[in-house]
Formats: structure tokens, C-alpha cells, sequence
């Protein structure tokens, strides 16, 4: 499993994966992670977020809302993306 710079942080990271299970005890939390056919469990402290993503609708998106879009510019300097991750229920995207 290989973690990808990410550029909001200095000498932050980024590993995405699929989680195959979340068990939490009194040692923290341990997620088990499958990754290009893979498994690796990790440990993860508490208050570090972990998000997952659902369907959203456009009435998501108001005034207010906490939101992450990574685009990319054009040629013409207009901005392109192909999602937009939105916070719901009081929850915001960690990112």
C-alpha cells in the first residue's frame, strides 16, 4: 500500500483503500485496509478522521456547507471537476 503526497499539509500523506472491517478496543482503532489485492492492518489514533463517501443531492450543496473540490485547470483558466465532496449531519470533509 503506498501513501500519494497531499498538498494541504506539509509532509502529509494520503493512502487510499477500501475498508474491509473497523474494529475499535482499548488499545485504539484498527482498520483492516484491502489495496490492489492486498490486506494490511492499521492503526489509527483517536481524532484522526476516516471518512467514507455516500450519494448526495444538489440541495446539499447551500450556503454554509463544507465542501472539497479538487479540479484542474484548463488552458483557458477555467476549472473542471468531476466531483464535489459536501458535509452532511454535521459531519465536514477532513480534507
Amino acid at each position: 500500500m503506498a501513501a500519494l503526497d497531499w498538498d494541504l499539509k506539509p509532509k502529509s500523506a494520503m493512502t487510499n483503500g477500501t475498508v474491509l472491517n473497523v474494529v475499535k478496543d482499548v488499545d485504539g482503532r484498527t482498520l483492516t485496509v484491502s489495496y490492489k489485492g492486498q490486506e494490511k492492518k492499521i492503526s489509527v489514533p483517536d481524532g484522526v478522521p476516516i471518512v467514507t463517501f455516500g450519494s448526495a443531492t444538489e440541495a446539499d450543496l447551500k450556503p454554509g456547507a463544507t465542501v472539497f473540490v479538487s479540479a484542474q485547470r484548463s488552458e483557458d483558466g477555467s476549472l473542471a471537476t468531476g466531483f464535489v465532496v459536501v458535509g452532511t449531519n454535521g459531519v465536514d470533509p477532513p480534507m
